[in-house]
Parts: C-alpha cells; sequence; structure tokens
C-alpha cells in the first residue's frame, strides 16, 4: 500500500525512490547519536520519545500530498525508528540481565521476530481492507498504534529494566566509549565484519524474488500469498534459531543458517521452474530469519551494559553504506544480466561471511540444554 499511496498522491517511481531512500539515509545517519541519548536519559523514555516521532510521522502522511511534505512525515518517522530500535533492544537485554535470563536471550528475540511477523502479516492484510475504503486509513491505523505504544512505554514499563545510571557521564563521552569498545573487541569486529558481507547481500534476493516470480509466471494473487509464506517461514526460522543455541550455541546456529542462505542462493541461479523456485526460497528465508535474532544475541553477550544502546546504534548506522552498495550491485547485476545472477553474487557474499564468524569468541551458555 505504501508505493500505490504516494503514486495516487502524485509521486512518480522516482519520487517513491528518493522518498525511501530519504527516510533510510535518515534513520541510519540518526542510529548513532540516539543510541547514545537511550544510554544518557534512560532506554524508556527515549524508546517512548521513538513511538510518539513515529506515530507523528504516520498521521502528518496521512494527510501529505506533495514531495516536501512526504519528506518531512520520512523524516519523523526516521526519527523515530532511530530512537527506538537501539533503545529498545538494548532495554530488553537488561530487562532480562536484571532478572538473571540472559540464557533466554536468543530464545526471546527469535519469538520477538515470529510475532513481529505475524503482527505484520496481519496489519498488511488490515491495511488493505481498510485502504479500500480510503487509501490514508491505513496510516492513521498505524500512528494511533505507535501512540498506543507511546503510552505502553512512558506510563507502565518505562522504570522497568534500566542500565546502569550513567548521569554522570556527558552524552559525547558516551558516544566515544561505545565507538570504542566497538573497535576494541575482537568478537564484535568480527561479528560486525561477518554483517556487513550480509547486509550487501540481502538487497539481491529481498528486491528481486518477486519480478523474478512474475518472469516465471506467478499470478499477483501467487506472489501475495508467497509474500505471507515468507514472513512465516522467517519468523518460525527466527523462533528455532533461538531454540537451538541452547543446545548448539549461537555459532553453530549462526553457520548453519549462512550456509542455508548461501547454498539457496545458489540454487537459485539454476532453477527455473515457479514451485521449485518457491520452494528453495522457503529455505533460504529460514536460514535469514534463525540468523537474526542469534546473531543479535551473541553480539549483545560482548556489549556492555552502560553503553549498550550506543554501540548496537552505531553498528546500524555502520551497515548503511553497505547495504546501499548491494541495493546498486542488485540493480546492475539484475539489469544487464538477470536476478540469476545477482543470487550468485548473494550467495558468495554470505559464504565469504563465515570466516569471521569461525574467528569470534563464543561465550558458553551456563544452562545449555543437557
Amino acid at each position: 500500500m505504501y508505493t500505490i499511496f504516494l503514486l495516487k498522491r502524485g509521486l512518480n517511481y522516482k519520487g517513491v525512490a528518493l522518498v525511501d531512500g530519504f527516510y533510510m539515509i535518515s534513520s541510519a545517519l540518526l542510529d548513532y547519536p540516539s543510541g547514545g541519548l537511550a544510554d544518557r536519559y534512560g532506554r524508556g523514555l527515549i524508546a517512548a520519545l521513538g513511538c510518539l516521532s513515529l506515530s507523528l510521522g504516520l498521521l502528518y502522511y496521512s494527510v501529505s500530498r506533495s514531495l516536501y511534505q512526504f519528506l518531512f512525515s520520512e523524516f519523523l518517522a526516521a526519527i523515530g525508528t532511530a530512537l527506538y530500535s537501539g533503545a529498545l533492544i538494548a532495554w530488553l537485554v537488561d530487562l532480562l540481565k536484571k532478572e538473571g535470563r540472559m540464557k533466554e536471550l536468543a530464545t526471546i528475540l527469535g519469538k520477538a521476530r515470529l510475532l513481529s511477523l505475524l503482527v505484520s502479516a496481519v496489519g498488511a492484510f488490515i491495511g488493505g481492507v481498510m485502504a479500500d475504503y480510503r487509501i490514508e486509513l491505513p496510516f492513521v491505523a498505524g500512528a494511533i498504534s505507535g501512540f498506543s505504544a507511546f503510552l505502553i512505554a512512558l506510563l507502565f514499563a518505562r522504570d522497568r529494566g534500566e542500565s546502569i545510571e550513567t548521569k554522570e557521564q556527558g552524552y559525547i563521552d558516551i558516544l566515544r566509549r561505545g565507538m570504542i569498545i566497538l573497535i576494541r573487541t575482537k568478537t564484535l569486529i568480527m561479528l560486525t565484519a561477518s554483517a556487513f558481507f550480509i547486509t550487501l547481500a540481502i538487497p539481491s534476493f529481498n528486491l528481486t524474488w518477486a519480478p523474478y516470480m512474475e518472469e516465471l509466471g506467478a499470478s499477483k494473487r501467487l506472489l501475495g500469498f508467497t509474500s505471507f509464506l515468507f514472513m512465516i517461514t522467517a519468523g518460525l526460522g527466527g523462533y528455532t534459531g533461538g531454540l537451538l543455541t541452547r543446545y548448539l550455541g549461537y555459532r553453530r546456529v549462526v553457520i548453519c543458517s549462512l550456509m542455508f542462505m548461501s547454498s539457496s542462493l545458489a540454487l537459485l541461479t539454476i532453477v527455473s521452474n515457479l514451485y521449485a523456485f518457491i520452494a528453495i526460497a522457503l529455505l533460504y528465508e529460514i536460514g535469514f530469519g534463525a540468523m537474526g535474532p542469534t546473531l543479535n544475541a551473541w553480539i549483545n553477550e560482548y556489549v556492555p551494559s552502560r553503553e549498550r544502546a550506543t554501540v548496537i546504534s552505531l553498528r546500524r548506522t555502520l551497515m548503511l553504506p553497505f547495504s546501499a552498495l548491494g541495493m546498486a550491485i542488485m540493480g546492475i547485476l539484475s539489469d544487464l544480466w538477470s536476478p540469476r545472477i545477482a543470487y550468485l553474487f548473494s550467495s558468495i557474499t554470505v559464504a565469504l561471511s563465515l570466516p569471521y564468524i569461525l574467528k569470534a569468541q563464543e561465550k558458553k551458555i551456563k544452562d545449555k540444554a543437557k
């Protein structure tokens, strides 16, 4: 509905790309400084303000008519995303740590991923129904949801699980310490380096599977069902990956996930049957889904509580150039040759992340299942 809404409000496809790109760049550049704010003034407060800013962005979206109005809406949404993204995960991790439940982190992140994708799928369906009545209604509903999240975070949960007090530290000092922690911790360096390759590879599948399926003869209805199926599969992969860490540890789960991704992308370069494509792509989604929560949990084992949101947000900011480069490479390869060549590039790039995973240290999970 997002693209359709912008087109109906007078933008062309270049305008859509500009608006979307502006949001991506803004949110990534704001991530690092917003993480410092969360560590300085409290994760609950900053997460709540993030929900409020996102809510205002969606509300303004519903009444926007021009390119500049859309850009302003996207900027509000980018501020919101940057504020709550790092703050929320840091808040959750320290809450679990305070309650002595760090062993459950990967499992809880996996459950959260599954729940998030399920809610997204349901929300997409409800949004489509609303849009049949008025095209701006999904954005108004999103604004109401965001404002509700703001109230919940601010009034009911803000004082739970906050990190060690950092009020004696200056904001700039927190940003500096976050950067030092990242560049001086070998495991964080290795996991971040591997994430650069993964981020570079992801657009080659995510942005091409639907048009390539159309080339293979897929109907619009099948594309919609496949999108839903991919989301659910990735969610189940995340849930399963979180559970498996208690038996296999972080490294083995991440390696298996990346091997699933790389091998399935390689297979996609040789299939020409539509349903074979879907079946193999589901293997990719399983690996992709399992990797995310496990990798995030592994990273948080090595980040101190005081600078947790700053380090998490700094990593997200560092991913921006690789995401943009991955999109550019995907476009060039797909236009000049075929999405199959983009899949081959993606397969090789994911495989290149494996040596860094092998070099990363892994803390033992104390209560690993026997």
